[in-house]
C-alpha cells in the first residue's frame, strides 16, 4: 500500500482549490516514540479537538468545543501511558473529529457528524462536495496514508505488528446510562482480540467489561482496524474506556495497570511477547 491513496478504491485527483489548513497549522498526523520497539502500534484516531482556523467553531457555542463528542476525552493520555510502558509506536490524529472522522469510511454518513450527541453542527450541513472532498485531502488522507506507510515499513522489515485502536465514552448516552467501565471491539480478528477481552473478563467483575459494546465494530462503519488491520490480516482490537474513568493522571494510571497485563496475555496467546519496561 505505500505510497497509495486510501478509502473505498478510489484515488483523489487534483487540489481542492481553497486548502483547509494555513500555512501555519499542523498537520493531523503526529507520531511519538516511532522507533519504539514492542510489536504494539498504538493509535487514537479521535485524539484532538483541534479546529482549522477557517472553518472557526462550526458554528458550536464555546460550552461545547471540548465536550465529548469534539474528542475522545482520556483517550490520548491512556494511549501515552501504554506507549511508555510497552515501549509502542504511537500515532494519533490532532484535529476534532466533527471536521471529519479518521475512523469512518469518507463516503459513510457519518463521516462529517451533523451534530454532536444531539448538539446540531451549523457548519457541517449542506456541504458541498467540494467542502468534504477538502476536508478529506486535509485531514482523513494524510493521516490514512502516514498509517499506511508506517505498517508498510513494518511489513517490508519482517517487524510484527499489532495494531490497537484507543478510545473512550460517555457515562450517559442521549439519557440512557451505559454499565460497561471498558469494552473490546471486535469483527474478524480471530485471536488479540478475544484473548484481550477474555483476560479483561478475568480480572474484572465481568458486568463492566464489554464484547463489542458500547458499540459494535465493522467493516461498513469502522476505518482503521478494519482496513489497516484486518485486511493485512494483522492481529488488532479496537479498546473503548468510559471516559469518567480516564478523565484525570490517577484515572489514566489505573487503567493502564489494568490493560497492561491484559495486553501481555493477549501477546502471549499470539506467540509474541510485549517488550515493556
Amino acid at each position: 500500500m505505500a505510497g497509495h491513496l486510501i478509502g473505498g478504491g478510489e484515488a483523489l485527483a487534483g487540489v481542492p482549490t481553497t486548502p483547509l489548513l494555513g500555512e501555519r497549522e499542523p498537520s493531523p498526523w503526529t507520531l511519538e516514540n516511532p522507533d519504539g520497539a514492542s510489536e504494539l502500534v498504538l493509535v487514537c484516531e479521535h485524539a484532538g479537538a483541534l479546529l482549522p482556523a477557517a472553518l472557526g467553531t462550526l458554528g458550536l457555542a464555546a460550552e461545547h468545543l471540548r465536550r465529548h463528542f469534539m474528542w475522545d476525552i482520556g483517550a490520548l493520555d491512556l494511549a501515552r501511558a501504554l506507549s511508555r510502558h510497552f515501549d509502542a509506536p504511537l500515532a494519533h490524529q490532532r484535529y476534532s473529529r466533527m471536521i471529519c472522522d479518521c475512523n469512518r469510511h469518507p463516503h459513510g454518513e457519518t463521516f462529517i457528524p451533523t451534530h454532536g450527541e444531539g448538539v446540531p453542527v451549523a457548519g457541517n450541513h449542506d456541504l458541498s462536495a467540494e467542502e468534504r472532498r477538502r476536508r478529506r485531502v486535509a485531514i482523513w488522507q494524510p493521516f490514512q496514508d502516514e498509517l499506511a506507510r508506517l505498517i508498510d515499513a513494518r511489513e517490508a522489515s519482517a517487524r510484527p505488528t499489532v495494531l490497537v485502536s484507543i478510545h473512550s465514552f460517555t457515562p450517559v448516552f442521549f439519557g440512557v446510562s451505559r454499565p460497561w467501565h471498558v469494552g473490546v471491539l471486535v469483527d474478524r480478528d480471530p485471536v488479540f482480540s478475544h484473548a484481550l477481552h477474555a483476560s479483561l473478563l478475568g480480572a474484572l467483575d465481568q458486568r463492566i467489561v464489554g464484547l463489542n459494546e458500547p458499540y459494535v465494530m465493522g467493516n461498513g462503519v469502522d476505518y482503521t482496524i478494519p482496513v489497516h488491520a484486518e485486511e493485512r490480516g494483522l492481529p488488532c482490537a479496537e479498546i473503548e474506556i468510559r471516559n469518567d474513568l480516564i478523565g484525570d493522571a490517577s484515572g489514566v494510571e489505573h487503567w493502564c495497570r489494568v490493560l497492561v497485563p491484559a495486553f501481555e496475555e493477549a501477546l502471549e496467546a499470539l506467540g509474541t511477547r510485549a517488550r515493556g519496561r
